[in-house]
């Protein structure tokens, strides 16, 4: 025997109501049909929900327990109804992706718009770097994504939105020059970098090489949060994020599957 939504939909209108009855007259059905779901349900879950004392009714401890599940699974079901009945990928939950360094610095902003403008809508975000993010567009695992030069698929659509400037963030206790540094200025210095296989990674390595410079020292943390912890306390390290002393990136995208 398997649960249904029309036995959670009983349930869950008997615990608003307060009676059988009044749950009855709100689903349009009869009394001894609300009471069917509810012994299936109870068949079902294997439990009694239900206290039942002459006219009044109170829950059980499993059926306080089944509350907070029937609340989500119907609201889930309204909102697959209401997602595909309209197409529409602004209602109900939008599966957001994004890069690290976007989140940390955009997506407080963004989600604040986003609630302002489409208040109906759930919001279910996905941060990893540009890579796995491209991935996930491409499996239709996520609807819409703001990445750094993504590699998707041709049933993604882009739109372009600008481009990112990198550079380096260092500790206040270094003695630098206020000036533009090349490959050979930071060679000396313990630096971290996002992981391979991060755009930013690549981004970095190309920098150093096409001046044909090898540093000394690289660090990786895939964690930008983490590297900013950090900084404040490394004498000798350098963090790669955005600045003007490299190049930039093509572009930041605004990818979504169709």
């Amino acid at each position: 025997m398997h649960v249904t939504l029309g036995q959670l939909r009983a349930f869950e209108r008997i615990v608003r109501l307060g009676s059988f009855h009044a749950a009855a007259l709100e689903l349009k059905l009869s009394q001894p049909s609300v009471s069917q779901r509810i012994r299936e349900l109870e068949g079902a879950l294997q439990t009694p929900l239900f206290v039942r004392r002459g006219p009044r009714i109170g829950l059980t401890a499993e059926g306080h327990a089944l509350v907070e599940y029937a609340d989500r699974m119907l609201t889930t079901a309204g909102e697959l109804v209401e997602r595909f009945r309209t197409r529409d990928p602004l209602k109900g939950t939008l599966r957001l992706g994004v890069n690290e360094t976007f989140a940390f610095i955009c997506l407080p902003d963004l989600l604040k718009r986003m609630e302002q403008q489409y208040p109906a809508i759930r919001t279910s975000v996905f941060v990893g770097d540009t890579g796995i993010v491209s991935a996930r567009l491409n499996d239709q695992a996520l609807d819409i994504a703001v990445v750094s030069e993504p590699t998707v698929a041709p049933h993604v659509s882009q739109e372009p939105l600008g481009s990112n400037a990198f550079g380096w963030f260092a500790s206040t206790s270094l003695t630098l020059p206020r000036r533009t540094f090349t490959p050979a200025d930071l060679e000396h210095y313990q630096l971290l970098v996002p992981p391979p296989p991060a755009r930013l990674h690549a981004t970095v390595a190309k920098w150093f090489a096409e001046a044909s410079v090898k540093p000394r020292r690289i660090s990786t943390c895939n964690s930008i949060h983490a590297t900013r912890r950090r900084l404040p306390r490394a004498r000798r390290s350098a963090w790669s994020r955005c600045g003007s002393c490299m190049p930039r990136s093509r572009s930041a995208a605004c990818a979504f599957s169709r």
